[in-house]
């Protein structure tokens, strides 16, 4: 008679592919593809470090605590079922270095000084004083008393004697030989009179 005995525990996990290791402040963090094949049960996943052996369990990236800043790590993951089947190891990852991170200053924007509007004085116009004529006083001309001629009597030159003739000129209208005898001084010329005279008057 045969007895076949079940394997409580599954088959092997095939082993993860590992990824890339990123370096951190005394840790590291390792990414990595999951085993296409768990067998039974769950899956846990470890990454160990070389050197050190320290250890970081979870899914896909695993952080490594506790290394020491400056040295140089690689990690190989592991797959571990529920039922203690663990996968063979993973290839070796990258190596990386964990360091203190630079200290990298707060940027801190520029102050920008508010904006104050120019104070801008009020305009005032110019005082102009009003403009006053000169007071110009009135000019009184003199007054001059009419100059008041001297009254000469008039001249009356000599007459001397009084030469009369005949003006041929008639002394009215139809008279026959009544004429004008016209009369001059000898001395001035001016007239002395005049009369009709002629057998007609």
């Amino acid at each position: 008679m045969l007895f076949f005995l079940a394997a409580t525990g599954g088959g092997k996990p095939t082993a993860p592919t590992i990824g890339t290791a990123t370096a951190g402040n005394a840790s590291a963090t390792v990414a990595f593809t999951a085993s296409t094949y768990i067998g039974k049960g769950t899956i846990t996943y470890t990454a160990t470090s070389s050197p050190g052996g320290l250890t970081g369990t979870g899914t896909s990236p695993i952080t490594v605590s506790g290394l020491s800043n400056g040295t140089s790590y690689t990690f190989t993951v592991v797959g571990a079922t529920n039922y203690g089947v663990s996968s063979d190891a993973s290839a070796a990852s990258n190596s990386v270095m964990p360091a203190v991170p630079p200290v990298v200053p707060p940027v801190v924007p520029p102050v920008t000084p508010p904006v104050v509007a120019p104070v801008v004085p009020p305009v005032v116009p110019p005082v102009v004083p009003p403009v006053v004529p000169p007071v110009v006083p009135p000019v009184v001309p003199p007054v001059v008393p009419p100059v008041t001629p001297p009254v000469t009597p008039p001249v009356t030159p000599p007459c001397g004697a009084c030469n009369c003739s005949n003006s041929g000129v008639k002394c009215y209208p139809g008279a026959g030989n009544c004429f004008v005898v016209q009369c001059y001084c000898a001395i001035s010329g001016a007239s002395c009179g005049s009369y009709c005279d002629g057998p007609g008057c």
